[in-house]
């Protein structure tokens, strides 16, 4: 079906490509050495011959971005869209954090100036196409993007304490597409924190962003993720992590800021005896449209996984996750949980859950849950009954209601500003 301008399917308000995007692709392409052009040829053509979604797709169905005019933002090949803050944090000293030292042969940096220092390290850490051809909003940043965030850890060095990294992108009036790697070589092991901000400004802008996760065998990595972009920005990423056999991730996941957030994390657990624990928390207000995504992908027998993803919406704020547990039929003693579980502040909100099961083996334990309702009475009474007035028994409530995914975070700053957020937006 041909999705047109008044079409009930339309999800932006153009259905083609910005003419001024191929000039900034064939500008882009000077950014990068001869062995990649080709590669980013091929991912231009997938996004030229990629439909725009449309509310046909199921997870694309209550999401909308028309008021989003991607032909009136800047996009600027030359300049990088993102600057990066990178701290050593040790969870005994958080007051105190440290750029150096990383033990040797561990890479925290940009996509820029990796390129610049170390070029064969880059070309191995972008060979990987698989992302390129899932989608428009794949094959974009895979095309466009000339600037990202890149982590590597050789083989068997383990990283004390908490690599953090804050990521401030310049969306004022402007596009921002970023590639970013995570790679853990055999044996490895790190905790990382990702925090999304941006500069503030008057004018909207857009950031579509990759991000691929590489554990190679034995590995282990805890990633603590955060999206806190103003709530004048719009946000697509697609998020991949790739489990090596006996690897194990941890990813918690908060969806803070953002006008209209789309978030794709996706585990693909390919190694015999892989582990993945995966919680997140989003609280939308005023308006806020957040749409986490979620995929549990088991390959290989005996691997594990565990979600638990949490929101509190409300103030006209809508709360939307797509979950699925997906088992090969070699993936014999498969493992797998996923719950989703909301709170509804007030009658404005709106929150969908759609929780999904694929299964191909019978030798497997798998299955799903989701809740949602309001503020329990009976615990409002209680805390009442205790002296504490109604607004701040609220606040309790939904406080423990997050805790659980927030606690998960490793540093304690992070628990507290996450709490802070949720508070702040509670109170307005």
């Amino acid at each position: 079906m041909t999705i047109t301008v008044n079409s009930p399917y339309q999800i932006f308000a153009q259905n083609e490509l910005p003419a001024s995007w191929k000039k900034a692709f064939q500008e882009n392409l000077s950014n990068f050495p001869h062995q990649l052009r080709s590669p980013l040829k091929s991912a231009w053509e997938i996004a030229l011959h990629q439909e725009f979604p449309s509310r046909k797709d199921e997870s694309w169905r209550w999401m909308d971005y028309k008021r989003l005019n991607l032909e009136s933002l800047m996009l600027d090949p030359h300049i990088s869209p993102m600057s990066l803050s990178v701290s050593h944090v040790f969870r005994n000293e958080e007051n105190n954090s440290f750029t150096n030292p990383l033990p040797e042969g561990v890479v925290v940096t940009t996509l820029k100036e990796l390129f610049a220092s170390n070029s064969d390290l880059a070309l191995k850490l972008l060979s990987d196409q698989r992302l390129v051809s899932e989608e428009l909003f794949t094959a974009l940043p895979s095309a466009l993007a000339n600037d990202g965030l890149v982590v590597y850890v050789p083989r068997g060095v383990t990283i004390d304490g908490v690599v953090q990294c804050y990521l401030d992108l310049r969306l004022d009036n402007r596009l921002a597409f970023t590639r970013n790697v995570v790679w853990l070589e055999e044996g490895a092991n790190l905790t990382l924190e990702l925090i999304w901000v941006n500069e503030l400004g008057s004018q909207a802008g857009f950031h579509n962003g990759i991000m691929d996760v590489h554990l190679s065998d034995r590995s282990i990595l805890h990633l603590d993720e955060r999206q806190q972009f103003d709530l004048q920005t719009w946000n697509i990423s697609y998020e991949v992590a790739y489990l090596g056999a006996d690897a194990q991730l941890n990813w918690n996941y908060a969806a803070v800021g953002g006008d209209t957030s789309k978030n794709y994390i996706r585990i693909e657990m390919e190694g015999k005896g892989s582990q993945a624990n995966l919680n997140g928390v989003m609280f939308p207000v005023n308006g806020q449209v957040v749409n986490l995504d979620t995929r549990q992908n088991h390959w290989a027998e005996q691997t594990y996984s565990n979600l638990l993803f949490k929101s509190v919406a409300s103030q006209e704020g809508r709360s939307i996750w797509h979950g699925m547990i997906y088992v090969d039929p070699q993936a014999k003693k498969t493992d797998a949980y996923q719950s989703n579980k909301n709170l509804i502040l007030d009658e404005s909100a709106d929150v969908k859950s759609v929780p999904g099961l694929e299964i191909h083996n019978d030798d497997v334990k798998c299955s799903h849950g989701a809740t949602m309702g309001k503020i329990d009475a009976e615990e409002l009474y209680y805390l009442q009954a205790r002296g504490i007035p109604a607004k701040e028994a609220e606040l309790l409530i939904v406080e423990g209601f997050c805790n659980q995914v927030i606690q998960s975070f490793a540093l304690e700053t992070s628990r507290k500003e996450l709490i802070d957020h949720l508070m702040d937006r509670l109170t307005v």
